[in-house]
């Protein structure tokens, strides 16, 4: 794992971002702050790239990509995970010689692999992951400073130049975010199961148990409202991250029933001692998190 020195300045490149949900939306958005090139949308809903172009986030935008495509320097492909390999495979011939292409996923592995197995060998594939995000969905969500002094992640491989990791890393430095890291695609996969996928699935489990239960809101407090705040997520964005990482997260999810099965015990036995460990641990834990 590689901690990079970010730098900004001019960056006089055509951008296409492909999705202009929450985070393609807020892409354009931040980079049309910035001093680029021609800032081009795709995506599906017409009416979307009516309303990016409307409000200055773009230059140009089509539900066709072929023709963004060919006049792009750098691609943004912002999809679910199985629309990034979709558009990766149905649009490999039309990226013109040099493009620079990275993706926006919470899953790597699959990602780099169809990368590799479909793309041409003129264009370079860079796995990207800013970690940015909130509760809401689609372009109307979108903001310019979504991605302020958070982290980007970079998963390196074979079949990338140094020339295109470093065209990534201004471009996570220009749309705002504070610290570069370059991971092993493998190591990300399993330490966002820890991160960010298993903090979901608690979220989400928590929020059921809510499920049947009368007048929960007057007993709620801060805890309750901060442990589910992820549990109002995008349901086939998750799915997918979720299936597609699938074996981290397993492994993940027993660690949890490790744990709760300790203080189970240690409730039923009424050991104090080994619940005030766990207590400790904890502290340990959320401290090696912020330093």
């Amino acid at each position: 794992m590689e901690e990079i020195k970010l730098e900004k300045g001019d960056f006089r490149k055509n951008i296409a971002v492909a999705g202009l949900g929450l985070i393609g939306g807020s892409c354009t958005k931040a980079l049309r702050r910035t001093k680029t090139g021609k800032i081009f949308g795709i995506d599906i809903d017409s009416g979307v790239l009516d309303k990016a172009a409307g409000c200055g986030a773009i230059d140009d935008g089509a539900v066709d990509a072929q023709a963004i495509l060919q006049k792009s320097d750098i691609v943004i492909i912002a999809l679910y995970p199985r629309e990034t390999i979709e558009f990766i495979k149905d649009n490999a011939g039309h990226f013109k010689p040099g493009t620079i292409i990275t993706d926006t996923c919470g899953i790597k592995e699959p990602i780099i692999e169809a990368a590799i197995k479909y793309l041409p060998k003129n264009v370079e594939f860079v796995g990207g992951h800013p970690m940015a995000g909130n509760e809401f969905q689609g372009f109307d969500a979108a903001s310019p400073e979504l991605f302020f002094d958070t982290n980007y992640i970079i998963t390196p491989h074979d079949r990338n130049s140094g020339e295109g990791i470093r065209v990534i890393e201004r471009l996570a430095a220009l749309i705002g975010c504070r610290r570069v890291t370059r991971v092993e695609a493998r190591a990300h996969d399993r330490i966002m199961s820890l991160v960010s996928q298993l903090p979901h699935i608690v979220a989400v489990s928590f929020a059921n148990l809510a499920v049947g239960e009368k007048d929960m809101s007057v007993f709620m407090g801060r805890s309750f409202m901060d442990v589910t705040r992820v549990s109002v997520l995008n349901r086939e964005l998750w799915t997918q991250i979720l299936e597609m990482n699938n074996s981290n997260i397993i492994d993940r999810i027993e660690d949890m029933i490790d744990i709760l099965q300790k203080v189970k015990n240690a409730l039923s036995e009424q050991d104090k001692n080994s619940l005030q460990i766990l207590f400790d641990n904890a502290v340990k834990g959320k401290r090696m998190c912020l330093y």
